[in-house]
């Protein structure tokens, strides 16, 4: 009743037919759906593959069609039936029993030579019965078993794939959420941080340098005359004026320090740089000479810059900085008359 499957369960009644039914031959018929399984077994219950003219499955088809045994104990035994042996009797007695009782599924036959087999047939009605149902039984548990485990296999490819496109989803949910990040913080015409991810990336490295006392300065660049190169040449020129004062500034800070155009005119950038202020304004200087625009820009590119240093003991937050930096460009602007 344990057997897992089919082969096992016909491995099983071949060894049983012969201790049990001592036949000189057996046949084991099943039908699941449209698929027919049918096999021989010899007298000593070794399974071998069914002939298709053989009487044994003639008469198991016919009883399993009537559903009802075929009982005969003397009829002419042929060359099928006998596998090409002669004994010296050409009687035999034959049944072909169905199983279950009710719709059946299956058919257990067997065959005795008459003679030296003085066997009485009906005295073996009971056990190829009984033999036959529990065959059935266990086939039928074996077919449970296999169906459910080809559920399971089913539900478990079904959940692997489950599993795939859930982590397909995540990642394109990732990366659908990175790119809205990048574009919430980013500034559309020159590719740098926008005033957003300014503060968001600024106010991280302003943290760190006050936790760990390091030098900081904030850096606030305004690009001169941009309202009067949008009147008299466009907006056209006015934004490449911007892209050009976005690769100078660029240019003139590390890769680790937050530049971002703040919006119009107005750049920023922190850096954890000990340089003093005249350092940082003499490179962004340096830049800005060596800048070669092309040569239908109508004008070249001058800043007003303010510069603070960030004391990491102070009170004072990176939007203060921001505004004192601020403050110190509007008085240079000032102070070269705008």
């Amino acid at each position: 009743m344990q057997a897992p499957d089919l082969g096992s369960v016909l491995e099983l009644a071949g060894q049983a037919i012969p201790n049990l039914l001592l036949s000189d031959g057996a046949l084991l018929l099943v039908q699941m759906g449209e698929r027919e399984y049918v096999t021989e077994f010899d007298r000593r219950g070794s399974m071998q593959p069914a002939r298709a003219d053989s009487a044994l499955l003639r008469h198991a088809r016919q009883a399993l069609a009537n559903q009802t045994p075929i009982l005969l104990p003397a009829v002419v035994a042929d060359s099928s039936l006998l596998g090409g042996r002669h004994p010296p009797s050409e009687k035999v007695s034959l049944v072909a029993f169905p199983f279950p009782t009710i719709k059946p599924v299956g058919v257990l036959a067997a065959f005795w030579y008459r003679h030296g087999r003085q066997i009485e047939l009906t005295r073996q009605i009971s056990t190829l019965r009984q033999l036959g149902e529990l065959t059935g039984a266990a086939l039928g548990n074996a077919g449970v078993r296999q169906s459910l485990e080809g559920q399971l296999a089913a539900q478990s490819r079904e959940i692997a794939e489950a599993t795939r496109q859930h982590a397909i989803e995540l990642l394109r949910r990732n990366g659908v959420e990175e790119e809205i990040h990048r574009i919430s913080v980013t500034d559309v015409m020159t590719g740098m941080l926008n005033r957003r991810g300014f503060f968001l990336h600024a106010e991280q490295n302003f943290k760190v340098a006050r936790r760990q006392g390091l030098p900081s300065a904030l850096i606030f660049v305004d690009i001169d005359g941009l309202k009067a190169v949008n009147d008299s040449f466009g907006h056209d020129a006015g934004d490449r004026l911007i892209d050009d004062a976005a690769r100078i500034l660029e240019q003139s800070f590390r890769d680790s320090d937050v530049v971002a155009r703040l919006g119009g005119d107005e750049f920023a950038a922190f850096t954890l740089d000990a340089a003093q202020p005249q350092v940082i304004l003499e490179r962004i200087r340096q830049n800005l000479a060596d800048f070669r625009p092309l040569p239908s820009s109508p004008c070249r590119i001058s800043f007003s810059i303010g510069i603070v240093q960030c004391d990491p003991s102070s009170d004072l937050s990176l939007s203060d900085y921001l505004s004192l930096a601020d403050r110190q460009m509007y008085e240079q602007k000032d102070h070269r008359g705008r």
